[in-house]
């Protein structure tokens, strides 16, 4: 089990479910991250002001609920915490070092991309609120990975296997409510723009399963998600609840 690495897992906790832990987990996960997010999380898009969603408590509640919905569901299935990736043991170099690596190139991208944004936030007088935005997208990144990376591919792993595992992970992470609309959307106005979205989805899924099954450390994979989702995100909701600015 050495998927782009010559190196083995750090460890292998998810070996220790039994089947119908694991398949508790990938239940829970589906139910999480289909129906009930589809209803409580609408797409970037449709995210805005006159939507129900639209409200920074509710959207701070919601995502803080659904990362300890993540922690409820191994307790209520007697599953080890360190089986779905929350490690009791200190991290290792190479968990501290990808977390450098990988959140300094996020940062890099997210000042590419959405730099000009926190001026404006900062001018407007807006930065305590768009921290709040910024933390609440924080949470949505972390219970990506808790929902996706955490249960989901927790289970497929001791179900299938990490070859299965990657695929139905990634396949359900584009397909789903998280990315799946938007790509619809993008699709119908700009194919080529559609193409290179999914490609990134693509790539950002076998990415993150990647490091989730390398590091068996779901809490690492959250962190860097939360990190990109805070600020890119955190700053256009934030500029979307004040349009004057």
């Amino acid at each position: 089990m050495k998927p782009f690495s010559m190196k083995p897992p750090i460890s292998m906790h998810w070996a220790s479910l039994n089947l119908r832990q694991a398949w508790m987990l990938v239940i829970s996960a589906l139910a999480l991250e289909l129906p009930i997010r589809w209803i409580v999380r609408p797409d970037m898009a449709s995210l805005i002001p006159g939507n129900p969603w639209f409200n920074l408590p509710l959207r701070i509640a919601i995502e803080t609920g659904m990362i300890l919905v993540f922690i409820a569901v191994p307790l209520l299935t007697k599953a080890p915490l360190p089986a779905v990736g929350i490690p009791r043991r200190r991290w290792t170099r190479w968990e501290w070092g990808a977390l450098a690596i990988i959140g300094g190139v996020e940062l890099v991208v997210v000042i590419i991309l959405a730099g000009n944004r926190w001026p404006r936030i900062w001018a407007g007088g807006l930065m305590g609120e768009g921290l709040l935005w910024a933390f609440s997208e924080f949470l949505f990144g972390c219970n990506q990975e808790t929902g996706f990376r955490g249960m989901m591919m927790t289970g497929w792993l001791r179900i299938a296997g990490w070859k299965w595992a990657f695929a139905l992970n990634t396949l359900l992470f584009l397909i789903g409510p998280l990315h799946g609309p938007g790509l619809v959307e993008w699709i119908g106005k700009n194919p080529i723009a559609a193409a290179g979205y999914a490609v990134g989805v693509i790539v950002h899924g076998v990415a993150f399963s990647w490091l989730r099954h390398r590091t068996d450390n779901v809490i690492l994979c959250a962190v860097l998600h939360g990190i990109i989702n805070g600020f890119m995100n955190g700053s256009g909701l934030t500029l979307r609840a004040n349009s004057s600015y």
